[in-house]
């Protein structure tokens, strides 16, 4: 029999973990010290330690459930007919997504470009993109494994996402969604 989690130790790692990345979203994870992170979560030191070895740790945590929360967006049912589509649906979800003044990820990944922020981004976009590419496989059978053809293309998109954010202009580009078709067209043939 399973056992549940108390409550409050949920409410309280998630009451960290949302801090954490709220405040991530003004100051790179370095900046950011344990007790400024206690203090705006009003959480007592000792609680976060019982909780969590450091701000790292918690760091992991929360990407866990950024992961989650990522996995969860690009999951959606949509129709594709090929690769081609998958690869371009996601595409246009992930830079929509991003464009979205809203998003917390933007907002996190423009302060945070370390290896754990972009790994953990990479991470779920190719498991998005392979579950993606699991409902074609039959119709498109390939050599290349589909974790293998999932982290490529995950890894692109993370770096296109990255010059995006950097690039307001393109961003904000109203032929944006036209060059990205152009982009797919010319190299997923």
């Amino acid at each position: 029999m399973q056992q549940k989690e108390d409550l409050r130790i949920v409410r309280t790692r998630k009451l960290l973990s949302a801090t954490l990345l709220e405040m991530m979203e003004e100051q790179s994870i370095e900046k950011i010290s344990v007790i400024d992170l206690c203090t705006r979560a009003m959480v007592n030191r000792a609680t976060f330690y019982a909780h969590f070895e450091d701000k790292y740790h918690l760091l992991s945590f929360a990407l866990e459930e950024l992961k989650d929360k990522i996995y969860a967006k690009f999951t959606k049912e949509f129709y594709a007919e090929s690769p081609r589509d998958v690869i371009r649906s996601v595409t246009f979800m992930a830079v929509s997504y991003l464009a979205d003044k809203q998003s917390d990820i933007a907002r996190v990944v423009k302060f945070n470009r370390n290896e754990r922020v972009v790994h953990t981004l990479t991470e779920s976009l190719a498991q998005s993109i392979k579950y993606q590419l699991g409902k074609v496989r039959d119709r498109y059978p390939s050599e290349v494994p589909a974790q293998m053809t999932a982290m490529c293309y995950a890894g692109a998109m993370v770096s296109l996402l990255i010059w995006l954010l950097d690039t307001p202009s393109a961003l904000a580009d109203p032929m944006l969604g036209e060059k990205l078709d152009a982009l797919i067209a010319e190299n997923l043939r």
